[in-house]
């Protein structure tokens, strides 16, 4: 018999999830469902702004196309180390006309460093898209113990319109 402790994995904490959504630079991966039908998973860089989920990318990407026929998406933001940690998110994917240059900027200071800047400045004339995905529901491990999944479903969160992330896993 194993010395291991399984413990009981719960979702994380309102200031967790906070924390893990904006502090880190791991990417977003957005699911995507594709014209034939079969799932597209993509990684992105993303802003959360405590209500919604922000992207900047191409026009002709596959899931940029992907979302223009069907806005339904699913996001994962998962820490591959220890400790683990995931928030999966289901909403729903809005292109907005609007100034996507200093949103990009953070991002590129986020996932790159100062040094990204030179990136930002050689394709800053590149045709970009704004998108806002508006969470509907949530579910989230923090890495401690066994996934509740071995042994119940996962626990989902209805996200309100106008609810933060924070707010929904409180319920």
């Amino acid at each position: 018999m194993s010395g291991f402790k399984l413990g009981k994995g719960r979702g994380v904490t309102p200031e967790e999830l906070h924390s893990f959504l904006t502090e880190t630079t791991i990417f977003v991966k957005v699911g995507t469902i594709g014209e034939d039908g079969w799932p597209n998973v993509n990684p992105a860089w993303y802003e959360y702004d405590g209500e919604c989920f922000w992207l900047v990318t191409k026009e002709l990407a596959g899931f940029c196309r992907n979302m223009r026929r069907d806005p339904r998406v699913t996001l994962c933001v998962d820490n591959p180390q220890t400790p683990y940690k995931r928030v999966i998110v289901r909403g729903q994917a809005e292109f907005v006309d609007g100034d996507w240059v200093e949103l990009a900027r953070r991002m590129v200071l986020r996932y790159l460093g100062p040094e990204g800047m030179d990136y930002f400045e050689a394709t800053f004339d590149l045709p970009r898209v704004l998108m806002r995905i508006r969470p509907e529901r949530i579910s989230s491990w923090d890495g401690g113990g066994v996934d509740r999944t071995f042994h119940r479903p996962a626990r989902w969160h209805d996200v309100g319109a106008g609810q933060s992330l924070e707010d929904a896993v409180r319920t």
